[in-house]
């Protein structure tokens, strides 16, 4: 979903934050993220624009290495999203 709205590039400033946030509520909605605990955003954040821009260059061309690479990608994003949204669930439990 992520990839497909940002190589498309329809949204033009906005493609980044719309494909996100789709892709957000995809794994919502199909129980990758069902209580929405996740931040896949700190994810990408964390990693770099640059590193966000070539994986997605990759992707675009669709070649088997580069739609890889993207995946890749937002694995990483998704399981630094995953320590973001533990980290802020355990502070809520502190108090």
């Amino acid at each position: 979903m992520h990839g497909e709205l940002a190589a498309l590039a329809a949204f033009g400033t906005a493609d980044g934050i719309v494909a996100r946030a789709a892709a957000r509520l995809t794994g919502i909605a199909r129980g990758l993220d069902p209580k929405a605990v996740s931040v896949p955003e700190v994810g990408f954040a964390e990693l770099g624009r640059p590193t966000y821009a070539d994986a997605l260059a990759g992707y675009a061309g669709g070649t088997p290495e580069g739609v890889a690479g993207w995946l890749v990608h937002c694995c990483r994003a998704t399981e630094h999203g995953a320590l973001e949204g533990l980290a802020i669930c355990e502070s809520l439990l502190r108090g």
